[in-house]
């Protein structure tokens, strides 16, 4: 399924993933990339499986991706710093003959993250119900990429942590209907 909704779950948890190609396009600050590093090296079998690729377009968000995902220790990671909705094809051979597409897809995007106000009660008083709008665009651009990399049969999750229909399922919406489907 293109959305999956799971209130117990984090959106790493619903990816499950073992020996597979994940990308995580929006991956700073690094707990779900920890996460999904955790489930990789908890179910595989002999020595390291798989390939996570976490991007981050923000360099001091990267920086901080690199920090918190160090303490893993992990062959398979792999930490790049682009812009979500424009990431470039990457080639795991010198021909370049075939593009990566990934197994697993997180797309965790940038939010007005109007569903921690509880949490942290400066969001409110910054609120606007523009906030959402001006992110609907740039959301729909990283979920369009994100689906481009994915291979046929793979999962990706869509997630933000805001309550606003125009960043959740505004965004799915828009993207069925450009691609009929």
């Amino acid at each position: 399924p293109l959305l999956s909704l799971s209130l117990s779950d984090s959106p790493a948890h619903i990816l499950y993933v073992c020996v597979l190609k994940v990308l995580d396009m929006c991956a700073a600050p690094g707990s779900k990339t920890g996460q999904l590093i955790e489930m990789m090296h908890s179910e595989e079998k002999n020595g390291a499986g798989g390939l996570l690729v976490a991007n981050d377009k923000d360099n001091k968000r990267c920086y901080m991706l690199v920090h918190q995902t160090k303490r893993l220790n992990s062959p398979s990671l792999a930490i790049i710093n682009e812009d979500a909705s424009v990431l470039p094809c990457l080639y795991m051979d010198e021909q370049r003959s075939q593009p990566l597409r990934f197994d697993r897809v997180l797309c965790d995007v940038p939010c007005s993250g109007d569903g921690t106000i509880r949490k942290n009660y400066m969001i409110w008083k910054r609120w606007s119900p523009a906030n959402g709008n001006g992110l609907h665009k740039l959301q729909l651009r990283i979920l369009r990429r994100g689906l481009e990399l994915l291979k046929v049969g793979g999962r990706l999750v869509y997630s933000t942590c805001s309550f606003s229909p125009i960043e959740n399922e505004a965004v799915v919406a828009s993207l069925l209907l450009e691609s009929a489907g």
